[in-house]
């Protein structure tokens, strides 16, 4: 059985009845529709209804996701369920070979890219750190700041004198100088 899913998005977006032209719908059949209101609850109501040798038909894949990640992992699921999977315009149709195949690459680019930019960012942290930048909150205090509070601390001075003193906090002192030594 085929369950016909059209999703409206939003202001500029496709409207149900260019959908549904374009999926080759006549206008009074039934579909499930999702709006900015809905949220997707349209399209866990289709897939509720759907088991295995049941084809999701859409206008385009655009209407199933807003990342390729989510598409591809929409595709997973549907195809675990041994549900298929039509988009008309994308001229994509997962209960085909070709279209199974399609589903593995599209799972292979997105591995890859990610890849790519875990590769991109290790390169670019081993280059900050080359010219000395190490990243992360810049050190509380400075190296004059905290011999300046060690002396005063040994000195006996109250460490939450000290803390005004240098414009710090009696939590960062302890933290850094370690406690008041007996």
């Amino acid at each position: 059985m085929d369950v016909r899913y059209i999703r409206i998005s939003g202001v500029g977006s496709k409207t149900a009845e260019v959908q549904k032209r374009a999926s080759g719908l006549a206008q009074d059949e039934f579909v499930y529709l999702d709006d900015p209101k809905t949220k997707g609850s349209e399209l866990a109501k289709a897939l509720a209804t759907m088991g295995a040798g049941d084809v999701l038909v859409v206008s385009s894949l655009d209407r199933l996701g807003k990342r390729i990640k989510g598409l591809v992992e929409m595709l997973y699921a549907l195809q675990s369920k041994g549900i298929g999977l039509k988009s008309i315009e994308d001229a994509l149709d997962t209960t085909t070979v070709e279209g199974a195949v399609l589903t593995k690459v599209v799972d292979s680019l997105i591995k890859m890219d990610k890849a790519l930019v875990t590769e991109a960012t290790q390169i670019s942290l081993a280059a900050a750190k080359a010219k000395g930048r190490t990243g992360g909150r810049p050190p509380a205090l400075n190296e004059e700041q905290m011999a300046q509070a060690k002396k005063l601390i040994g000195e006996g001075m109250p460490v939450r004198a000290v803390a005004k003193l240098i414009g710090s906090n009696q939590a960062t002192l302890y933290r850094l100088i370690g406690p008041k030594p007996v």
